[in-house]
C-alpha cells in the first residue's frame, strides 16, 4: 500500500529540479551572420568572464554580458579587445546538447538566468513556504479526522497545482503553482507511514516501512530525471508527473483507517469491524475472552482519551517531553535542509545533472537495505548519530578538493549517509511522540524541516561565490545535528508511548551511554512500563504489541500464549 505513496512523494518533491533546469552553455542572443555559426560567433561578441564582475572565474565566457559594438566591427578586429564597452543581455541563446540538457525549460522560457537566477531558487523555497502551511494544516486535520481523508486531500492538492502548473506564463504563477503542490509535499507520503506504522506488528515495522521507502522512493528519483529527458518538453513532463497522482482516490477503497485512532476517538464500532475483517483476510481467530477484554480496555482508553483534548503546545508543557520535542525539532530541521541541500547541489558538481542525480538517488536503496539490517540491533539514537555525522565528514571532505571525480563520489558519499539519517529520523520521531498527537507532532517536527529547507536552494545557490561553500555548510551543520541527536532517547525494546503522561515518562530509566547492546532489563514487561517504572492500568498484551522492534513481536506472542493456556486451564 506503501507503494504509490512512496513512488509519487518522489515526483512531488523532485520535479522543479527539472522543471527549471538551464543548459550549461548559454549566452547574450546574437544576431545571425552568414558563414558563422553561433559559437564562432560568440567567440568575437562576449567577453571572458574574467572581463566582468560578478561570474565566476572558471567560466570561459560570460553567460550575461556582451560588447557593446557593431557586429562587423567585432568580426574586422579577428580578436576581442579588453578596452570595448560591454552591456548586459536581455535575450539568451541556450545550447541544447544530448549530452547536457535537452530541452527548454520554464527558467529558460522565462529568463530566469543573470540577475534573475535567484528566481528558481526563490520557488523552491516557496515550495518549502507550502510545506510548512501544509504541515500546521493538515497534521493537526489528521489527528481529528483520520489518517486516509488526509492522505486523499494532500494528493488532491499536489494533483491541482501541477497541473496548473502547466499553463503559467508569469513568475508569480509559478510560485502559486508551486506552493499549491509545497501544501502537498511530505503528508501526501507521511500519512501513509503513520497509518502502516500503526498496524503493521513490531516485527515487521522496520522492515515494511523502509523497503517500501527504499524500492519504490529509489524507482521514482531515478526514474524523473529520465522522463524529463525523454519528453524534452516541460509542460508534458508536467503533465506526466501529476496525473498519476489522482490514484489516490482508490485509497479508502483499499485502504482501511487506522484502528489506533478510531479506539482514541472512541469509534470502537468501526475499529472493531476493521478487525474482524482483518481477522477473515489473515484467515486467524481471536479467543473471545482476548477479544472481549480488548475491547473492554479500547472502552476505557477511549473514555480516558475523550477526557483529554491535545494540541501541539501539550509538547511543550512538561519539562521531558518538550526536550524530547525540541531535540527532534533541531536535529530533523538539520537533516531535512541537508538532505535537499545535496540534492540542489547536484547541477553544481561538475557532470551531467541527469547521470548525476541518478547515481545520487540510487544510494536511497542501500541507505534503506543499511536500515533494515541496523537498526534493530543497535537501535535509532546511536545509528542516527553514526549516520548524520559520517555524512558531515563526507560532505567537508568533499569541500577539501577541487570539482572533479572525487568531489563528486565525497558528496555522493555524503548524500548517502544523510539519506540513511533521514529515514531514521523519520521512524524515531513516529515513535517518540504519543499516539494522541502522534499525527500533529510528527507534522509538526517535519514543518522545521520544511523551514530549514527554504535555506537550502540558496545554501546551494552559494556555490556561484565559492565552489565548496554548500559543502562547508552542510558538513558543519550534520555534525552539530549529529551530537544533539545522542540526548534523545532509545526507542528500541520499548514501549511505545501511547498519552501525553507516557511521552513525558519514556526513557526516564535509560543512561546516556547505554546502547540496546548494553541494556540490562526485564525480558518481559509484566506490571510496569520498561520506561514509566508504574502500574499498568491496562493488559500487557496490549502495550507489548507497542513495543518497537523485533523484540515486541516475540513478547507479544509469549504473553498471547500464556493467556491462552491460562484459559485452557479454567
Amino acid at each position: 500500500m506503501l507503494m504509490s505513496s512512496c513512488f509519487f512523494i518522489a515526483f512531488i518533491y523532485l520535479a522543479q529540479a527539472f522543471l527549471v533546469v538551464v543548459p550549461t552553455e548559454f549566452w547574450c542572443k546574437l544576431p545571425q551572420v552568414k558563414d558563422l555559426t553561433a559559437e564562432q560567433l560568440r567567440d568575437f561578441m562576449i567577453p571572458s568572464a574574467k572581463m566582468v564582475p560578478y561570474e565566476g572565474h572558471h567560466l570561459a565566457y560570460s553567460r550575461c554580458w556582451v560588447y557593446d559594438i557593431a557586429v562587423e566591427k567585432a568580426i574586422a578586429a579577428r580578436q576581442p579587445d579588453a578596452n570595448w564597452p560591454v552591456k548586459k543581455c536581455n535575450e539568451w541563446e541556450f545550447k541544447l546538447s544530448a549530452s547536457d540538457v535537452p530541452y527548454i525549460s520554464v527558467a529558460a522560457e522565462q529568463k530566469w538566468v543573470c540577475d534573475e537566477s535567484y528566481k528558481a531558487t526563490l520557488a523552491q523555497s516557496i515550495f518549502f513556504m507550502g510545506s510548512i502551511v501544509g504541515g500546521i494544516i493538515f497534521g493537526w486535520l489528521a489527528d481529528k479526522y483520520g489518517r486516509v481523508p488526509i492522505l486523499i486531500a494532500t494528493n488532491v492538492f499536489a494533483f491541482v497545482g501541477g497541473i496548473c502548473t502547466i499553463y503559467i506564463t508569469k513568475f508569480w504563477e509559478f510560485c502559486i503553482c508551486r506552493f499549491i503542490v509545497g501544501v502537498a509535499y511530505d503528508n501526501s507520503f507521511v500519512m501513509a507511514y503513520i497509518l502502516v506504522l500503526e498496524y503493521v506488528g513490531p516485527r515487521w515495522r522496520t522492515f515494511i516501512g523502509h523497503m517500501s521507502y527504499g524500492i519504490f522512493y529509489t524507482i521514482g528519483t531515478m526514474t524523473i530525471p529520465w522522463i524529463a529527458y525523454g519528453v524534452a518538453n516541460w509542460q508534458t513532463f508536467s503533465l506526466i508527473t501529476t496525473v498519476p497522482i489522482c490514484a489516490v482516490i482508490a485509497a479508502p477503497f483499499v485502504l482501511p483507517e487506522s484502528v489506533r485512532w478510531l479506539i482514541g476517538k472512541g469509534h470502537i464500532e468501526k475499529a472493531m469491524k476493521i478487525i474482524s475483517k482483518i481477522e477473515k483476510v489473515n484467515n486467524r481467530t481471536i479467543p473471545n475472552d482476548v477479544y472481549n477484554e480488548f475491547l473492554e480496555d479500547c472502552g476505557r482508553t477511549a473514555e480516558t482519551l475523550a477526557m483529554e483534548e491535545h494540541t501541539i503546545l501539550d509538547l511543550f508543557k512538561t519539562k521531558r517531553l518538550r526536550r524530547i520535542t525540541l531535540l527532534l525539532t533541531a536535529v530533523w530541521g538539520v537533516i531535512q535542509m541537508a538532505y535537499d541541500g545535496h540534492i540542489r547541489c547536484l547541477d553544481r558538481l561538475g557532470m551531467n545533472i541527469f547521470t548525476t542525480f541518478t547515481i545520487a538517488s540510487a544510494t536511497e536503496f542501500p541507505a534503506e537495505m543499511v536500515i533494515i539490517y541496523t537498526l534493530d540491533v543497535f537501535g535509532r539514537r546511536w545509528t542516527l548519530f553514526v549516520a548524520v555525522i559520517l555524512s558531515g565528514l563526507f560532505s567537508l571532505l568533499a569541500s577539501s578538493v577541487s570539482i572533479g571525480i572525487v568531489f563528486v563520489s565525497f558528496a555522493i558519499c555524503g548524500r548517502l549517509f544523510i539519506n540513511i539519517a533521514s529515514n531514521i529520523a523519520m521512524q524515531y520521531a513516529a515513535e517518540l511522540l504519543p499516539t494522541v498527537i502522534r499525527g500533529e507532532g510528527v507534522a509538526f517536527i517535519h514543518m522545521t524541516g520544511y523551514v530549514t529547507s527554504i535555506c537550502s536552494p540558496f545554501i546551494a545557490f552559494s556555490s556561484k561565490f565559492m565552489y565548496n561553500l554548500p559543502m562547508i555548510i552542510l558538513g558543519t551543520c550534520c555534525i552539530f545535528a549529529g551530537s544533539l541527536s545522542l540526548f534523545l532517547p532509545e526507542t528500541l525494546m520499548e514501549q511505545l508511548p501511547q498519552t501525553m503522561m507516557d511521552g513525558e515518562l519514556f526513557g526516564i530509566d535509560q543512561t546516556f551511554w547505554e546502547t540496546p547492546l548494553t541494556k540490562k532489563k526485564p525480558p518481559e514487561p509484566m506490571v510496569h512500563h520498561l520506561h514509566a517504572k508504574r502500574p499498568v492500568k491496562r493488559p500487557a498484551i496490549l502495550r507489548s504489541s507497542m513495543i518497537s522492534g523485533y523484540i515486541g513481536n516475540v513478547r507479544r506472542h509469549t504473553l498471547m500464549q500464556r493467556r491462552v493456556r491460562a484459559l485452557q486451564r479454567h
